[in-house]
């Protein structure tokens, strides 16, 4: 089945009417909801993570039948939001397989928590993070769709290690792939693109648009924009001077028009 990477379905907007962002202030944004009004950023993974499978759902027309569905996940915050996805996709009827960009013990704590449900629910192996370039290539050739969830907004260079040789095998691969907020090796703030970076055709971005991604530079990396809510009051977009209200009044998700 051909994946679509403008699904429909969705309400829309114009990227002008939705305010956009930097890596700089999206990092306070998070700071504040998390230190100051006390949300948990478990309950923001979930929320990413659930409308990173419902995008994918959507891409696939609406309906799972073990289609395969290979997820590259970082150690940070994007990578766990891709992990929790695995589970959704698996809950769904996907063939959904986790891939690890970093070793276990360099995750951050919320990913590690994903990668141990994952595995308490026999939907990752225990040595899965022993990832071989030939094995990769195999999984990527096999895959309907790729979720690039490697590395975040938080990125301003090329992507390193392990996430930069899973990058370039994605890319290489050219099976389509859905992106986690930010194409990984692209920038955030700027939309500069480095090598390697992400081909996407579809962009599922979190929470607010980031500058970089809607950059006309990032186009051909970035494909189709989605936005997604995670869940972080409206209260604290104010306390920081972005008046986001509306945006998401027909549904968690949105496609952005250019």
């Amino acid at each position: 089945m051909t994946v679509k990477a403008d699904p429909g379905g969705f309400p829309q907007r114009k990227i002008s009417e939705v305010p956009a962002v930097s890596a700089v202030q999206m990092r306070e944004i998070q700071r504040t909801a998390q230190e100051e009004y006390g949300l948990d950023i478990v309950q923001i993974i979930e929320n990413a993570g659930r409308a990173v499978a419902t995008l994918a759902l959507a891409m696939f027309g609406g309906k799972a039948r073990g289609q395969r569905v290979l997820v590259l996940a970082g150690g940070g915050n994007k990578g766990a939001a891709g992990l929790c996805a695995v589970r959704h996709l698996a809950n769904w009827g996907f063939n959904a397989i986790p891939v690890f960009g970093e070793v276990e013990s360099e995750t951050s704590f919320v990913a590690r928590r994903q990668i141990q449900v994952l595995r308490n629910a026999g939907m990752a192996d225990a040595g899965a993070e022993d990832v071989s370039e030939f094995t990769l290539e195999e999984d990527l050739a096999a895959a309907e769709l790729v979720v690039d969830a490697l590395v975040g907004y938080g990125l301003e260079g090329p992507p390193i290690g392990m996430a930069a040789a899973i990058t370039e095998l994605a890319v290489d691969s050219k099976r389509p792939i859905l992106a986690v907020d930010v194409p990984t090796g692209v920038n955030a703030t700027t939309g500069e693109v480095s090598k390697p970076a992400i081909r996407a055709c579809t962009t599922l971005i979190l929470d607010l648009p980031k500058k970089g991604v809607i950059a006309p530079v990032a186009r051909a990396n970035a494909g189709e924009l989605y936005l997604a809510d995670v869940g972080i009051p409206a209260s604290v977009f104010e306390r920081v001077g972005i008046r986001s209200e509306g945006v998401f009044s027909e549904g968690p998700i949105v496609r952005l028009r250019r």
